[in-house]
């Protein structure tokens, strides 16, 4: 069964049942705001799918590097490079990170050991630093390490997320030559201001490299589309989507505001399910399964008690929220089949284990737009 008749077969189902007893700093899936920020959330997410059609220019590609690093210079313009956890430390030891053997200490007086990313910044640390001379950092996912050779089909290959996307890129695209003779590239999408105290005030650099210079052993990829799509909305499931956020918009608001648990806490029992949906491939049964999960989570009797009774009070809510979130990612995956189809002309081709040529997403409107039967499912089953 193909993925859209399993979501018609699950809103049917839904239509039916009437009496149903992960800080900032990364991208939300817009089906997801429903759980994040109820119907003003879902309300959101409607509108950035329309207004991403209506802009195409601002789609970038959503690149699946690893690790994902931030470098820069801060208040004083010394570089360092760290990861998220590093920059966000309260007491801003995280941040004064200034050498490959910094880095590496900082490891060792907190006990860990993380031998391969030594390697790997020690081995970017110069590369980086040429290409960054202005205050302020940059988020990035590594893209390869090792200088890339075409080969018999006369590609580039490389694949950086183990459990990811294995890519291809044309030697004489633009994007090859920039890759060709490289050490490593690295493939940035925010930047963050050199005072930034934690990414929650990074910002997206919508296809450019910002101030960067690609200057060095080390190719600053921009995430831009190499060709703008054309794109069309489908008004019948943006009609339905708001239909849903109309008819069970207090429903969910309620269930999600009156919970007797933290929001960020109560919200992540919704997407931590969907994932789970996700990695099995299977979205059939959502309501029915949400409550089976619920019952197998972790947490205290007093807890759990409260959470049935909010629950049971709540089922309108319940079965708005799932309705909802059918509503905008069928909407969405419209959108994502169509942006899909313009990348197949690119010069840079993604593929999935199972050789299902994709990208790993795209980004627009500050949300991530993943196809999550595809590489999300391969992706999480492959951490799990």
């Amino acid at each position: 069964m193909n993925l859209s008749e399993s979501l018609r077969q699950l809103a049917e189902k839904i239509d039916d049942i009437n009496t149903i007893v992960e800080g900032k700093g990364h991208l939300d899936h817009p089906e997801d705001l429903v759980f994040l920020g109820g119907s003003q959330g879902a309300s959101r997410a409607v509108n950035s799918i329309v207004n991403t059609v209506k802009n195409p220019k601002t789609i970038t590609i959503k690149w699946d590097g690893y690790p994902a690093l931030i470098f820069g210079r801060g208040p004083d313009g010394q570089f360092s490079i760290m990861d998220k956890h590093m920059f966000n430390k309260k007491d801003g030891t995280g941040r004064n990170v200034y050498s490959p053997e910094q880095f590496i200490k900082y490891d060792q007086d907190r006990g860990v050991d993380r031998l391969e990313l030594h390697q790997l910044v020690s081995q970017i640390w110069a590369g980086l630093e040429k290409s960054d001379k202005s205050k302020g950092y940059y988020w990035g996912d590594l893209l390869f390490s090792q200088p890339l050779k075409p080969q018999k089909d006369g590609l580039y290959h490389f694949k950086a997320n183990p459990n990811g996307i294995a890519y291809t890129v044309d030697p004489q695209s633009e994007i090859g030559q920039m890759l060709t003779g490289k050490q490593a590239a690295i493939v940035v999408h925010q930047f963050i201001p050199a005072g930034a105290m934690s990414t929650d005030e990074a910002t997206p650099l919508d296809g450019t490299i910002g101030n960067l210079k690609n200057n060095s052993n080390v190719a600053i990829v921009p995430a831009k589309m190499p060709v703008t799509p054309t794109l069309k909305i489908s008004a019948g499931l943006v009609k339905e989507a708001n239909a849903a956020i109309a008819k069970y918009g207090k429903a969910v608001d309620q269930l999600m505001s009156t919970a007797p648990q933290a929001a960020s806490a109560f919200a992540n029992l919704f997407t931590v399910y969907i994932n789970k949906k996700i990695v099995s491939k299977n979205l059939n049964n959502l309501i029915d399964g949400f409550y089976e999960f619920f019952q197998s989570r972790p947490m205290t009797d007093s807890m759990r008690n409260k959470l049935t009774q909010h629950l049971e009070a709540n089922k309108q809510g319940v079965l708005g929220a799932f309705t909802i979130w059918i509503a905008i990612y069928k909407l969405k995956m419209a959108v994502i089949e169509q942006l899909n189809k313009a990348a197949e002309t690119a010069p840079v081709q993604g593929y999935l284990q199972d050789g299902t040529r994709t990208q790993e997403g795209f980004v627009s409107q500050g949300l991530k737009f993943v196809d999550r039967m595809g590489f999300s499912a391969q992706n999480l089953a492959g951490r799990a």
